[in-house]
């Protein structure tokens, strides 16, 4: 602290933290209700698919080639659905969360920390997630 006010530093947050609490806030209630959850683009990338709802790793076995895996959290259990996924979902992690790494190890689009994904979106529904903004949208 000594050091920062005699050479004058300041922090500043990164850019992408300042993004990411721009687009929360900008996630409004009319935005909520068109089906839209925000989140944090891990792995980009935009992938359309069902939704698997996976609560424990035993619900592990029902995912098919192209399920867009939606889940609290993942752990090392999961990982060997990965290669099969087209993309994750969950409600909570951040940069350096398993589901971020492993998303970007497989070249899946990757959105986490969206709070409460997992109860809003229903078993087999179709969603498109995108890991580039961080956004997943519940379609019709």
């Amino acid at each position: 602290m000594l050091v920062a006010v005699a050479l004058n530093l300041e922090f500043r947050a990164p850019r992408r933290a300042v993004r990411r609490a721009a687009n929360l806030a900008s996630c409004s209630a009319s935005a909520r209700a068109e089906g839209m959850i925000s989140g944090l683009g891990v792995s980009s990338g935009v992938y359309e698919g069902p939704a698997r709802i996976v609560r424990e790793p035993k619900e592990l076995d029902r995912l098919v080639p192209g399920d867009v895996l939606v889940a609290l959290v993942t752990s090392p259990a999961s990982t060997r659905s990965f290669g099969s996924i087209g993309a994750v979902v969950t409600d909570r992690g951040g940069a350096l969360s398993h589901a971020a790494i492993t998303a970007r190890e497989h070249g899946i689009p990757g959105v986490v920390g969206t709070r409460d994904a997992s109860k809003r979106i229903t078993d087999g529904m179709r969603i498109r997630g995108d890991g580039t903004r961080g956004e997943v949208r519940m379609l019709k």
